[in-house]
């Protein structure tokens, strides 16, 4: 850990300036309205005024309006990152412990400062043109900015500042160290010397002092330098800028007027007759005849008004010398510019003891030691009341350390913060000086008992101050509320709060509210707005992550883990809004292994490049970020705000119709699958995208994925999102990248042996393919949850997806084959060629209907579930698609026996023969209540067949027939099929 620097005995270093950056603006950074509207009119003389001069102005007020706007965002997009990089080498250094844990802390608080500092430096002024200095709202914004700033610099300094204080090092040795407080001290000793040995064994007085320190720089930095106009009441005075060496004139001729009648050398008497005669002539007040500093007190007199308001201007400028923590140099230096270089020793509190003189702003305190007299007298004169000035009363208020007496003339938060620690440091202090002092008369003493810690009333005053009309407008700016509880040693209680305020706020506002939990602890007004400042948020997060490995919010962690990480989550939607998505992940590894998966998962939805999500995934092993959960994640939670929102405007979602009738003969639905799909179904499908990124071990929840919402899009008919998510995420393409084998069901088919039904007639080999489920028997466990290499469980475990996907691509042949079915109707009759060439394409689609409705008529497609719940979704899915897809099926057939070749007529029978055969497809068509369509649709195929039969011996034409599976009266446009087929 840096050592303690003891500004109070060795002097504090003056504010650091801004860096060079503020010093020097480029002039021509910016081009005025002035020279922009002249460069106009030069170029286009013989325009009109008006035409000269609107266009640009026009111009140049949109690019003023948006240039702050412009670098407001990119500071905060710098500010942001380096904050990261800071935190993210902070994380990726050594593993340390103990004090060197503390020093590394110290300098990643002094680091944040820089960051503060330099983004401090970089909001540039509106002084570019006169177009931004008339825009005062955008003005006093950059001015604001940049005081913000500048404060957060500070106040990341302050806590390095106070760091040292919690460190158990410094405890332990301040603790050890009061066994022997006064062993060192004699009755020679110096009063740096007794000082020293009181901060020594008080680490609540180090505090104070570093807090006192800090007040004054901050005061000293955000002030200009003090100036006798700056004074009250210096105007009623009637005295220039310098002129202070007249005394109180005013008050002075009158005196001398009357020594000039009365012939008399010496002072004059009020009681020798003067009492009634010497008086101001505004109100006829007794005026004083000593010109002394206590000749109105002593002699219950007045001062002409005009000296009443210049003694009411230089104890007003002694507070502030003694508010800006000036040194003894400082303040002796000023008076004597002014000839009034006794009153500078009002403040200096000068002893007998005294060492040499020092630059410390602590000289008043540090003496008080050897002239408890001076003590007694600033204390007595602190609770008086006849001042003429509540500054005078002040002045001996903060030089015995009576904050009630200062507090009249506090105009700000810091003033008020000032007095009450100044009074809680000269009170401790007073208490080692007492013990000293007994030291003295026994010199047996060695020992201290450190008083109890009296922070408690920091956080008491500002309490009250949020009631206060003076300070209730500071307390409820967030920077500010953050300093006091950093002076009270209420940062614990403050994050927790804010934690509670942030998931309020986020509910209330319906921004960002899906990462946090409801929350209805009682929070204060002052942290509701905190919660709501980006800067604060960004400094609590940071705070938060670097303080918690040091334990000092360890008391409050294990009770208030939740609501803490509610502030890191909270900065987390603060880098989604500002699209910092490759900051996520480093933040995220913060939270703990419930939330961080509930978190990304969230936001990542969202990320739709793949390079993006390259990026992701890269960052999200980077820092050991569990990848399956959040993957898990993203697609369930999108999964189930898409349901829900489905149900939500949609009660009666069912499964997609893509059969109809007409004129009494079933056809496939023009069109069925449906158009481009909404926004909302492409956000749940590009979530599912996520899955081709997850790993082998999880296969199991990949599968368990696609199959979810495959089923969810199938039972509320949305089949061209389930098109969408096969296409976006195809099992082939996915399984081999994820494990190495292509696990889609053709691959399955082509795997045992390229086995065809056709070939060998085995259905019994057929279906072990297409079910290799059938080998898992006896299994108590959920078979998804294994992690595996073995080709065999792969398969077993991708069967369901498998059975879906493919199902959704039957459907999208069965779509296509319509399609093509309608174009052939459609055709032109008298056209050969063209009947020929669209009956070939027919033909070739066919060919792919058969082929993809092949695995549809096994026996346990879609019948091996992998639980309960899985069981009764592809029951409903079997009932209902099955019976379609084979209604749909036969139209083809029956189509194509017509205008292809009888031979599918044929097929159609041997269908009716394979559904009798089946028991699965059986029980779906007599589940969905469909059993008579099918016997319907098989006598039509009959009869179709017979007629064929009839007709077509030897190669005849077809003339006549019922209506077409495709639709319309197939007798009256029977001339298109007047073609003659081969059966070859």
């Amino acid at each position: 850990m840096s050592p303690t620097t003891r500004s109070s005995l060795y002097g504090s270093k003056p504010p650091e300036t801004t860096d060079e950056t503020t010093a020097t603006m480029e002039d021509d950074e910016m081009m005025s309205d002035q020279d922009m509207l002249s460069s106009n009119a030069d170029d286009d003389l013989e325009q009109d005024d008006n035409d000269d001069h609107d266009e640009p102005v026009l111009q140049t007020s949109a690019q003023e309006l948006l240039r702050p706007l412009q670098e407001t965002a990119d500071r905060v997009s710098r500010q942001v990152e380096e904050f990261a990089q800071a935190l993210d080498k902070f994380n990726s250094s050594k593993k340390v412990e103990g004090q060197e844990l503390w020093r590394k802390t110290w300098l990643l608080m002094d680091k944040y400062s820089e960051i503060a500092n330099t983004s401090a430096n970089q909001v540039k002024p509106l002084s570019g043109s006169k177009q931004a200095q008339k825009n005062r709202k955008s003005l006093e914004g950059s001015v604001a900015q940049k005081e913000r700033l500048v404060l957060e610099s500070e106040l990341w300094t302050l806590t390095a500042q106070l760091l040292p204080c919690k460190s158990p090092d410094m405890v332990q040795d301040t603790g050890f160290k009061q066994n022997s407080a006064l062993a060192e001290l004699h009755r020679y000793s110096s009063n740096s010397e007794i000082w020293s040995a009181f901060l020594d064994v008080d680490i609540i007085a180090n505090q104070y002092e570093m807090l006192l320190e800090w007040l004054q720089d901050w005061k000293k930095r955000t002030s200009s330098e003090l100036k006798d106009t700056d004074l009250d009441s210096h105007t009623k005075s009637h005295r220039g800028q310098g002129l202070w060496s007249g005394g109180n004139i005013f008050t002075q001729a009158p005196i001398k007027r009357r020594k000039v009648e009365r012939a008399h050398a010496g002072p004059l008497d009020l009681n020798g007759g003067l009492r009634g005669l010497h008086t101001r002539k505004t109100d006829e007040a007794i005026l004083v005849t000593h010109m002394d500093p206590d000749a109105a007190l002593r002699q219950n007199a007045n001062l002409e008004p005009e000296d009443e308001a210049f003694e009411i201007s230089a104890w007003h400028a002694n507070w502030e010398l003694l508010r800006r923590g000036n040194t003894l140099e400082d303040v002796r230096s000023w008076w004597q510019e002014r000839n009034e270089l006794w009153r500078s020793l009002v403040l200096r509190n000068s002893s007998p003891r005294s060492d040499e003189p020092i630059n410390s702003t602590w000289l008043r305190i540090i003496n008080l030691a050897s002239n408890r007299d001076y003590l007694t007298c600033c204390k007595e004169l602190s609770e008086q009341d006849s001042y003429q000035t509540n500054y005078e009363k002040a002045v001996y208020g903060i030089l015995c350390g009576n904050y009630a007496a200062a507090a009249p003339v506090c105009k700000s938060l810091d003033d008020h913060l000032f007095s009450l620690v100044n009074e809680l440091l000269i009170e401790r202090y007073e208490d080692f000086i007492a013990a000293y002092t007994k030291k003295l008369k026994d010199p047996g003493i060695n020992a201290y008992m450190v008083p109890e810690s009296t922070m408690g009333e920091i956080s008491k005053y500002l309490d009250s101050a949020q009631n206060d009309s003076t300070t209730k407008a500071e307390c409820h700016q967030p920077l500010k509320y953050l300093q006091g509880m950093l002076m009270g040693d209420g940062l614990a209680t403050f994050l927790v709060e804010l934690g509670h305020a942030a998931a309020q706020t986020a509910h209330s506002t319906g921004q960002s509210n899906i990462l946090f939990d409801k929350d209805e602890t009682p929070v204060n007004k002052s942290v509701q707005v905190a919660a709501q400042d980006e800067d604060l948020v960004r400094m609590a997060a940071h705070l938060q992550l670097a303080l918690q490995p040091l334990g000092v919010l360890e008391d409050r962690e294990s009770d208030n883990a939740i609501a803490l990480e509610n502030n890191i989550i909270n900065y987390i939607a603060l880098l989604e809004r500002h699209a910092k998505f490759s900051l996520l992940p480093l933040y995220a590894s913060k939270l703990s292994a419930n939330r961080q998966p509930r978190v990304l998962g969230r936001i990542l939805a969202k990320v739709t490049v793949p390079k993006d999500r390259d990026l992701q995934m890269r960052l999200m092993k980077q820092y050991h970020i569990p990848v399956y959960r959040v993957i898990y994640s993203i697609c369930d939670y999108a999964r189930r705000t898409w349901t829900m929102k489905l149900r939500s405007t949609d009660n009666n979602l069912s499964p997609a119709r893509i059969t109809e009738y007409k004129d009494k003969i079933v056809r496939i639905r023009s069109g069925f699958l449906g158009g481009v799909i909404d926004e909302a179904e492409a956000y749940v499908v590009q979530a599912h995208e996520w899955v081709n990124y997850i790993d082998a071990n999880n296969w199991g929840m990949a599968v368990w994925l696609m199959t979810a919402l495959f089923k969810i899009l199938l039972l509320s008919g949305k089949i061209a999102a389930a098109k969408e998510l096969a296409y976006r995420v195809d099992l082939g393409k996915t399984s081999l990248k994820v494990t190495g084998m292509n696990l889609s069901l053709v691959a399955m088919i082509l795997e045992a042996g390229d086995v065809s039904l056709e070939e060998d007639g085995s259905d019994e080999e057929a279906e072990r393919v297409a079910s290799p489920s059938k080998r898992r028997k006896g299994s108590k466990s959920h078979p998804l949850t294994k992690a595996t290499t073995d080709r065999s469980t792969l398969t077993e475990q991708s069967l369901v997806w498998a059975h879906l996907e493919h199902l959704v691509h039957a459907l999208e042949i069965l779509e296509t084959w319509q399609y093509q079915a309608d174009e052939v109707e459609n055709s032109p009759r008298d056209d050969r060629n063209i009947m020929k060439a669209a009956k070939r394409e027919l033909s070739e689609v066919l060919g792919d209907v058969h082929s993809a409705m092949q695995p549809l008529l096994e026996t346990d497609f879609l019948n091996k579930p992998n639980d309960e719940q899985e069981d009764h979704d592809l029951t409903e899915i079997r009932n209902h698609y099955l019976p379609e897809c084979v209604l749909a099926y036969n139209s083809a057939l029956f189509f194509g026996g017509h205008a292809i070749s009888r031979f599918h007529l044929v097929q159609c029978m041997e269908l009716a023969q394979h559904v009798a055969k089946n028991d699965s497809l059986t029980s779906a068509f007599v589940e969905s209540k469909r059993m008579q369509e099918l016997v319907t649709a098989f006598a039509h195929d009959s009869q179709a067949l017979l007629r064929a039969n009839e007709h077509g011996s030897g190669g005849s034409r077809v003339r006549r027939g019922k209506p077409s599976a495709a639709g319309g009266d197939y007798g009256a446009r029977a001339d298109i099929w007047q073609v003659t087929w081969r059966d070859d």
